[in-house]
């Protein structure tokens, strides 16, 4: 059974062979072999053997997205006209372009065929589908939430603000934002013929109130995961969600990667049935400095709490910023600690 077979058996919340592991993928992958990131993003032959180099050094674990057209999460704002910035070590980051609420009403969903990034995203999904050697799985490029895009071009803070000064024009640009979602998709679905998966990152419902979740949050997430049936729905999400998890799962995703400052055993007692967790080691104090047997123990007591009856993969609660030895660390504790059936603690 291979590592992606294991995800996806945990995925329909069934139990695999072994619990998986699964890392996000991102741009700090092209850092681990020395790359330049900006060179990643843009040298789509780079950016290729780079990803490949990863499966490679680590073949026990599965990678979401796998081998994709990654260039940061920059893409969509950029479509918008958003000024790109660009670092050696770093993924790219976007300037904002709302300064004033009102701009909101001239602003119009990019077009994913000749706007901003966009283009070049489909061009490098053609370019590794024609390009990956075929034991590796090509999924398309991760989307940005809504939330996530609306804070990205109008800043987190006026955003915010605008929940309670200007609940309209936040509905008005939370449509604009889903649309831009949902026609990079389909995009993305024309070039590859449909893909299995669609994976999103949006950590800002974790910053606001349930209220304003299901409000300005939870119709639009559900609307891009309603957009794509048949495809294995993936939600990331670095911040706390305590105080949203059940309609979180309103929105229609099946594996969730969610914060390290979520309790894992309240979050698999609530919403852990209903959906494949995938989490949640804490990923700088402990993924990024721990020793490999500090590691080992911490998962150790994951799949004790989090594995039982399945519906569960062994991650870290963000990106993957810890070094190789933390990365084989965990994978070797799943192979010693996660043979099914496991036991309820």
């Amino acid at each position: 059974m291979t590592p992606r077979d294991r995800l996806m058996i945990a995925a329909q919340l069934k139990e695999p062979d072994q619990v998986p592991v699964t890392f996000l993928r991102s741009s700090y992958d092209a850092t681990r072999i020395g790359l330049n990131v900006k060179e990643y993003i843009f040298d789509y032959k780079k950016k290729l053997n780079a990803q490949i180099k990863l499966h490679e050094s680590f073949p026990d674990c599965a990678f979401v997205p796998s081998i994709n057209p990654d260039f940061g999460i920059v893409a969509e704002a950029s479509g918008f006209g958003a000024e790109i910035i660009y670092y050696e070590k770093e993924p790219p980051m976007n300037h904002t372009i709302i300064n004033e609420v009102e701009q909101i009403d001239n602003l119009k969903v990019p077009d994913p065929h000749t706007d901003g990034l966009l283009p070049k995203v489909l061009e490098a999904y053609k370019y590794l589908i024609e390009n990956t050697p075929s034991q590796y799985q090509v999924d398309p490029s991760a989307i940005r939430g809504p939330m996530d895009l609306a804070t990205a071009i109008r800043g987190v803070a006026p955003f915010l603000s605008d929940m309670y000064k200007n609940p309209e024009y936040v509905h008005k640009l939370m449509d604009i934002t889903t649309q831009t979602e949902i026609n990079f998709m389909k995009a993305m679905d024309d070039v590859s013929g449909g893909s299995e998966i669609i994976f999103m990152c949006d950590d800002i419902p974790g910053l606001i109130s349930p209220k304003f979740f299901n409000e300005f949050a939870l119709p639009y997430m559900k609307k891009i995961f309603n957009s794509f049936k048949g495809k294995v729905k993936f939600y990331h999400n670095c911040k706390g969600s305590m105080h949203i998890l059940e309609p979180l799962v309103e929105t229609g995703f099946q594996v969730f990667n969610f914060s390290f400052e979520n309790n894992l055993e309240e979050t698999k007692k609530r919403i852990g049935k209903k959906i494949c967790l995938m989490g949640n080691v804490e990923p700088i104090g402990i993924f990024h400095t721990a020793k490999p047997r500090e590691i080992e123990d911490i998962c150790k007591s994951q799949i004790e709490t989090a594995a039982p009856e399945g519906a569960y993969t062994l991650s870290v609660g963000a990106a993957v910023y810890g070094p190789d030895s933390s990365m084989q660390a965990m994978i070797n504790a799943a192979q010693k600690y996660g043979k099914y059936p496991i036991r309820k603690k």
